[in-house]
């Protein structure tokens, strides 16, 4: 049975483009615009639905990761300070593995731009392998997925997302 996901905002506009690029200059999936409203995916993934779906659940997240509030994003971070002081490896997709693997000791302390953004993109990653169940990236272990999916449940509720 397939979680029904409810986006509560503006419309978004989805289009696709080819030679995307991550904010690291990396061949990317995907971009997105939260001010335009805009996400823009590879063509490519319309060949394989459920890497489609998982991509595009993590774009329209990240419309829903600015609008969480301090308390929530604070949460959050606490979640994955946690996790990097118990020595978790492994992420819940390539976009924040990447960034993870990036982190200095120092960042999470001072809350860095790298600290932030690789919070962002762990948040993203972990709802799209939450509510589309597509794994194929994800190399965290199973205790840690299931705080986070503990966290996604308890922290947001089921279903409606304001964007």
């Amino acid at each position: 049975m397939r979680l029904q996901l409810l986006f509560q905002g503006n419309p978004v506009t989805v289009k696709y483009h080819s030679g995307l690029r991550d904010t690291a200059g990396n061949p990317a999936h995907a971009a997105t615009l939260i001010r335009q409203r805009l996400i823009t995916l590879d063509p490519q993934l319309k060949v394989d639905p459920a890497k489609h779906e998982s991509i595009l659940l993590h774009e329209f997240f990240h419309f829903v990761w600015v609008r969480l509030g301090n308390d929530r994003r604070f949460a959050w971070e606490d979640l994955l300070r946690d996790e990097r002081s118990s020595r978790a490896r492994g992420e819940a997709g390539w976009s924040s593995e990447w960034r993870k693997n990036k982190l200095l000791d120092t960042d999470s302390d001072g809350r860095s731009r790298r600290w932030r953004e690789y919070c962002c993109e762990s948040f993203c990653d972990t709802a799209a392998w939450v509510h589309s169940g597509h794994d194929s990236e994800v190399t965290l272990a199973l205790t840690h997925r299931h705080r986070r999916a503990a966290w996604f449940h308890a922290s947001l509720g089921p279903g409606s997302f304001p964007i």
